[in-house]
């Protein structure tokens, strides 16, 4: 061995191997823990999910639409004065296609279809979000135009 690692190695001891062992075993119990549960929750599931897209502007629910089962593009366009958004929904998926702010990030974002997911334009308050229900929950779709 090399005279430089021999330095080193002296300075580790064997229950120093045993922590970083530990340690490194240790950072994958929060994966098999939540892997576990979404397990669990799959298994007692009776109903089969329902996805809904839930706009908000300012902390006030504007528009709702269920993206469960959703066929064809539906279109929004929110207006707060001079500020507004065009939101295209096409089958299960929703995106912010055009807006006046001047970052443009709600409209880079792409489009979202899963349920924790969101698009969020800090200029203008708005927030899009997607929740899971199940089906006896009951959405209501509010105002939609449907192409």
């Amino acid at each position: 061995m090399d005279h430089g690692i021999r330095k080193y190695l002296h300075m580790i001891r064997p229950f120093d191997v045993i922590i970083v062992v530990a340690l490194m075993l240790a950072a994958f119990i929060p994966y098999v823990v939540f892997a576990r549960q979404q397990a669990q929750e799959k298994a007692t599931r009776t109903e089969p999910a329902v996805y809904t897209a839930v706009v908000t502007h300012d902390g006030k629910e504007v528009y709702r639409l269920k993206l469960t089962g959703h066929k064809g593009t539906t279109r929004f366009r929110y207006n707060d004065g001079d500020e507004w958004n065009e939101i295209v929904a096409t089958g299960s998926k929703i995106a912010i296609k055009e807006a006046n702010c001047k970052d443009q990030v709600c409209v880079r974002e792409g489009q979202i279809s899963r349920p924790g997911q969101t698009i969020v334009c800090l200029p203008h308050k708005l927030l899009i979000e997607i929740k899971s229900t199940t089906a006896s929950s009951g959405n209501n779709t509010g105002g939609m135009v449907t192409e």
